[in-house]
């Protein structure tokens, strides 16, 4: 077993109205830098890579994200595009590598822009969340927050002698971040079974979204319980055998669906009125470990 920690910073369309015109919904972030580490089995750092991505969708730097990563526009004009960058990173990867990132938002975006280039995705389907990892690790999963990766740093007492927002930099954090949560796990056998709990396939298909508009006073529960509720990652037929939860006046509602292969998913509905009809939306999401699979 072995780790690939790794960490993006991406460009994307101008904040506001100004980006209107130039967003691209299929590729809300375009990734302009690539940091990695690799880590052995006893999750010590034998290998590092770094990449800068030449954009070719957002060509124009985001000013929050130059504010942010301390970039300027004429970087963008150099490296790699994307797809001679990613088969670069892929190499580095290897077979059987566990790709680990602070959050989900770096595998996200990796996956909507090698989807966007119609490159294949296949060079890995294992990744862990080491955000999730160090909230229940470290502060025993009762904090809901989503931790910086600056706080765990400092949580940990782990040096900060490099700057952030730089991709391998961040990388390298978040290696260390690995390291310190597993050093109480003295064999691979003990950080495998640590790990597995976290563990999930970075490109499942976990969410959908639909709506349906019915006449204005219909009745709620039997608008949401004649849809067709299907799984997102495998298009298994869901069942539950929970009641409907109804919030906010009758507005929202929450229900708690069961797939056989994917275990539970959480469905979110709401309702408006509009030009005298009632415009349901659905949101169904299969949670990421170690709420679900």
């Amino acid at each position: 077993m072995s780790f690939v920690v790794f960490d993006l910073e991406w460009n994307s369309a101008a904040p506001g109205k100004a980006g209107v015109c130039e967003n691209h919904p299929e590729l809300p972030f375009e990734i302009i830098e690539i940091g990695a580490v690799k880590l052995s089995a006893e999750v010590k750092p034998v290998a590092t890579f770094t990449a800068n991505v030449r954009p070719q969708v957002y060509k124009k730097l985001n000013k929050y994200i130059a504010r942010v990563t301390r970039r300027s526009q004429a970087s963008l004009s150099q490296g790699d595009p994307f797809p001679l960058a990613v088969s670069k990173f892929i190499d580095f990867c290897g077979n059987d590598v566990i790709l680990a990132s602070w959050g989900v938002s770096d595998p996200q975006v990796l996956k909507q822009n090698i989807d966007y280039h119609h490159l294949d995705t296949s060079f890995f389907n294992q990744a862990l969340n080491l955000q999730v990892l160090f909230a229940h690790m470290a502060e025993g999963g009762q904090n809901s927050q989503q931790r910086s990766i600056e706080y765990a740093l400092e949580f940990l007492d782990i040096e900060t002698d490099l700057s952030f927002h730089n991709a391998l930099n961040d990388a390298r954090y978040a290696g260390r971040i690995l390291n310190a949560l597993l050093l109480k796990n003295k064999t691979e056998a003990e950080r495998k079974a640590t790990l597995r709990p976290y563990l999930y396939d970075p490109f499942l298909q976990r969410e959908k979204s639909w709506q349906t508009a019915v006449a204005a006073g219909r009745n709620a529960e039997a608008t949401i319980r004649e849809q067709e509720f299907i799984c997102p990652a495998c298009q298994r037929h869901l069942t539950t055998d929970e009641a409907i939860i109804s919030t906010k006046k009758q507005k929202r509602w929450s229900w708690r669906l069961n797939c056989e292969k994917h275990g539970r998913l959480n469905c979110v509905i709401s309702r408006r009125r509009h030009e005298g009809k009632d415009i349901y939306h659905f949101k169904l999401t299969l949670p990421y470990p170690p709420n679900g699979d």
